[in-house]
């Protein structure tokens, strides 16, 4: 007969090492999907707030994209940032940010109609040569808004025709980019670029920032970049002795 002490349970002891390793890893795993769910409500949340505060500033609909939390400072709030685009012209996107832990907006949609109307005016100048077929010509504007001017700037108030003449006004970013050249010197290029800029600067425009590039038919490019916060003399010998310092393969 044998004694009930000696009878052994069916099956084995649960290691209790186990038990604490599953248990930890069912709250990790419930606290990152709560963290996750938590992150995209936020991010749900700021992307409606974004969409709200473009509408009621431009009195139009817009569309955000989903938002990305910039790069963030140890101790410091970050900066939401998403692209956005008007309803009724999506091929036009600009971004548009929101403080972390409050709402301030900032938006460039403004600077995107300005830019889009000072490149058609630039072109206007820079064809002006161009149409004797001796090359082809790009020239575009990028304007870009800080603080104040990205909060309050609207599309025709301020006048950019005026803003754009400030010290304080927004930086602006001149392209000319020419190819395709036929029947015409270096030098006649490099001249036609001390002549739009030397357009631009007789009308007073502040802050530019110049991109000077040009393809010959070989493919190979040469550019020359200044900046409006280092002094640089627009002239025609400065400009190829820019131009001369840089010379780039097309492609690389």
């Amino acid at each position: 007969m044998v004694k009930k002490s000696d009878r052994k349970p069916k099956g084995g002891k649960h290691n209790p090492i186990v038990i604490v390793t599953c248990c930890v890893l069912i709250i990790v795993g419930m606290v990152a999907v709560s963290v996750f769910i938590n992150s995209k409500n936020i991010e749900s949340d700021t992307r409606e707030k974004m969409t709200t505060y473009l509408q009621k500033k431009y009195k139009k609909d817009f569309i955000v994209e989903n938002p990305n939390m910039g790069v963030k400072p140890f101790g410091m709030s970050g900066t939401w940032v998403a692209y956005a685009y008007a309803d009724s012209n999506k091929n036009m996107t600009f971004e548009v940010t929101k403080s972390e832990n409050k709402d301030h907006f900032t938006d460039q949609y403004t600077a995107k109609i300005w830019s889009q109307r000072e490149t058609a005016r630039l072109n206007k100048i820079a064809q002006q040569n161009a149409s004797s077929s001796k090359w082809k010509v790009n020239a575009s504007v990028e304007i870009y808004l800080a603080e104040p001017l990205s909060d309050t700037a609207l599309p025709d108030n301020p006048k950019v025709e005026e803003i754009i003449k400030q010290e304080s006004g927004p930086a602006y970013d001149v392209n000319l980019s020419y190819y395709e050249l036929q029947n015409t010197s270096y030098d006649d290029v490099v001249r036609d670029m001390e002549r739009i800029t030397n357009s631009i600067m007789n009308e007073g425009i502040k802050n530019v920032n110049y991109k000077y590039s040009v393809t010959d038919n070989h493919g190979k490019t040469k550019k020359c970049e200044t900046t409006y916060d280092r002094s640089f003399d627009y002239s025609y010998s400065n400009i190829k002795f820019c131009l001369s310092s840089t010379n780039q393969n097309k492609g690389e």
